[in-house]
């Protein structure tokens, strides 16, 4: 409660102290014109006069010049030393004609002398002492300002803390981030923008810093953040400078919202993860190549043409993938790049969905050796032969699957090989990491594969 009403106490001071510097400035301004300044000195001799002749029985003899002390100083006040020195020696005529003996009349006697000499003396030394008092006031008022407009211009946002924990000043950037207005940011604690979690440690660590004051980061090393007014958090860099204000000591913070900065350190970390899996995923699929390759006893010539052949499709489907940054791609496109220059004795129809990138290095390998076994032993062996390919989406118990069937026609009988290699592994069973299932058939009027896929895991 104690620490609430002091908060309370300080930005109700604050506010003042701030219109207080406000209404001096215009003052100070205001000061300035020099037509402002001698004719307030004019006034406040001719109202030292008045008063002094209007109330001269109030006054003791021989002290004609008490009333016109006041008027130097109103005048060097308000427009400088040579208002207030103007105004002395106005004061000086005006007595020394109207209430000097012999009165109205321009002869001085030796006491009148010593009085004129003893007052300008004086009135001269007010004069300068107010102004040097002045000047004092006017750089300490310029000095606010312009630390003021300084905070008040820096880009990022700026926070000053008192020695209890209360904010004391806050510029329009630390408004935006933090959402509060200067008015409600004045007086509160600097807890009402640390998160929940974290406030209660804070004052501790606060205290700490200001035990030993240095400038340094906050929080180095560890992630940090504040909380706006809705609630929100914001991922903030916070530097700490140790300072006096309004002659106590304070804490500048410098607030860097860094939202940006770690949303692109976090796209660059999901980048790295994902190209640390593809080129894993890509080795390991050539090495599975090399090994199903060379153990069917082919020759050297042999199984250089089919893994290059099958290399090259892999960096085919990679060309594709980049291109859409490995997000979902369209099955058409794969399939396309796929059959190359069969298109004229491969016909496609039916649906075309997006899949994602590892089902579509899957579906390009799958399409691979169906168009390899075609050329080699099935219709696309010979100029009559023909694919037809369609491409259609089953609903079975609310669940939408993807058919892909492949018919060859018009070539010679398909049959089954002698042993299943690694092109039968491409076809049957690299589905199922999908939650897929495939079926080869071996007809006599070619060969038929069906390619079943649940449309919720593919995409």
């Amino acid at each position: 409660m104690r620490d609430t009403i002091c908060a309370s106490s300080e930005a109700r001071r604050e506010m003042r102290s701030e219109r207080a510097t406000n209404a001096l400035m215009a003052f100070m301004v205001a000061r300035q014109r020099p037509a402002v300044a001698y004719a307030v000195a004019i006034g406040a001799v001719a109202l030292a006069a008045w008063i002094r002749l209007t109330a001269s029985d109030w006054f003791i003899e021989g002290v004609p010049f008490l009333t016109f002390f006041p008027a130097v100083l109103v005048a060097t006040v308000v427009g400088g030393l040579g208002a207030g020195l103007f105004a002395a020696a106005c004061s000086v005529g005006v007595a020394w004609y109207f209430f000097l003996e012999p009165s109205l009349a321009w002869k001085l006697s030796a006491k009148a002398v010593v009085s004129l000499l003893s007052f300008s003396f004086v009135s001269g030394l007010i004069a300068g002492v107010v102004s040097l008092l002045q000047s004092a006031i006017d750089r300490i008022a310029l000095q606010e300002q312009g630390q003021r407009a300084l905070i008040e211009a820096a880009p990022n946002g700026i926070i000053v803390v008192g020695p209890r924990g209360e904010i004391v000043d806050a510029n329009s950037s630390a408004e935006k981030l933090f959402g509060y207005d200067r008015k409600e940011l004045i007086g509160s604690s600097v807890e009402m923008l640390v998160p929940r979690s974290v406030a209660p440690v804070h004052v501790g660590l606060r205290s700490r810093f200001q035990a030993a004051p240095e400038t340094r980061p906050m929080g180095a090393g560890r992630d940090l953040a504040g909380r706006r007014k809705d609630g929100s958090e914001v991922p903030l860099e916070i530097g700490l400078n140790p300072m006096e204000w309004n002659g106590q000591k304070a804490v500048l913070a410098m607030i860097t919202d860094i939202t940006e900065r770690k949303q692109h350190e976090e796209s660059q970390a999901v980048l790295a993860r994902e190209l640390e899996h593809r080129v894993g995923n890509m080795f390991a699929v050539i090495l599975a190549m090399i090994r199903r390759t060379l153990t069917r006893g082919r020759n050297v010539a042999e199984a250089a043409d089919i893994l290059t052949q099958r290399v090259q499709l892999l960096a085919d489907a990679y060309a594709v993938l980049s291109e859409s940054m490995f997000k979902n791609i369209s099955l058409d496109r794969l399939f396309d790049i796929a059959i190359g220059g069969f298109k004229d004795q491969v016909m496609s129809t039916g649906v075309n969905v997006r899949v994602n990138a590892k089902v579509g290095q899957a579906f390009s390998f799958i399409v691979h050796e169906l168009l390899t076994n075609a050329v080699k032993h099935g219709a696309l062996s010979v100029p009559s032969g023909r694919v037809s390919v369609q491409k259609e989406i089953e609903t079975i118990d609310g669940r939408q699957i993807l058919v892909f069937n492949w018919q060859e026609v018009g070539g010679p009988p398909a049959t089954a090989p002698a042993r299943k290699g690694f092109g039968s592994f491409i076809l049957l069973e690299s589905p199922r990491q999908f939650g897929g299932e495939a079926t080869v058939a071996y007809e006599p009027g070619g060969l038929r594969y069906e390619l079943r896929l649940p449309l919720d895991s593919i995409s």
